[in-house]
C-alpha cells in the first residue's frame, strides 16, 4: 500500500484468529503504519460451527490468505509453511482485531444480529465520508522512529479518531 497515493484504508473481514502466519501482530501493524494505511476490521464469526462456503472449523472462508498477521499462506486463511512467531489462541481474534484497527487510526466493527454485515458495511461508509485529514510538520526533521501523536478536540459532541502516531523520515 506504500506505493498508493493519497489516503489508503484496508478492510479486513475475519474471525481474528491466526491460521498460520508468517510475521508478528506487531510487524502487521508496524507495516500499516509505514505505509500510512488505516485498517478497518471487521470479526465476521460463525458461532453456530457450521462453516461458510465450506471453511468449516466455525472460520469464514474469507480468501486472507497473504494478509500479515491474519493467517498466511494459503488464500483461504490456509496453513502457510514455515516458521510462525504468532500463535494466537483460538477466540482471540476480537482483541487482535481491535488492536490492529486502533493502532492503525482505522475502527473495528463487529457483525451481530443486531448488527448484520450490511449495517456494518453502512456505518463504514458513513465513516469513510466523514473524515478530515490533518497535517503537520515536525521542528524535529532529522528524528527517525515512531513518533507518538494525540489530537483532541475542546467539543464535547465530536469523536476524534487517530493513530497513535507515525514513523519519521528513515
Amino acid at each position: 500500500m506504500k506505493k498508493q497515493k493519497g489516503r489508503k484504508a484496508l478492510i479486513i473481514l475475519s474471525d481474528g484468529d491466526d491460521h498460520g502466519s508468517k510475521v508478528t501482530i506487531e510487524q502487521s501493524i508496524s507495516s500499516a503504519q509505514r505505509a500510512d494505511t488505516m485498517v478497518y476490521s471487521i470479526l465476521f464469526e460463525d458461532k453456530e460451527g457450521g462453516g461458510f462456503g465450506g471453511g468449516g472449523g466455525g472460520r469464514p472462508n474469507v480468501g486472507l490468505g497473504g494478509i500479515p498477521g491474519l493467517g498466511g499462506g494459503g488464500g483461504r486463511g490456509g496453513r502457510g509453511g514455515g516458521p510462525r512467531p504468532q500463535q494466537v489462541e483460538k477466540g482471540n481474534g476480537k482483541r487482535v482485531l481491535e488492536r490492529l484497527a486502533k493502532e492503525t487510526g482505522g475502527s473495528f466493527f463487529e457483525v451481530t444480529k443486531k448488527q448484520p454485515l450490511d449495517k456494518v458495511f453502512d456505518r463504514l461508509e458513513e465513516e469513510l465520508r466523514s473524515q478530515y485529514s490533518f497535517g503537520y510538520t515536525s521542528n524535529q526533521t532529522n528524528a527517525t522512529g515512531f513518533r507518538r501523536i494525540h489530537l483532541a478536540t475542546s467539543k464535547k459532541d465530536l469523536i476524534v479518531q487517530t493513530r497513535d502516531g507515525y514513523y519519521g523520515a528513515s
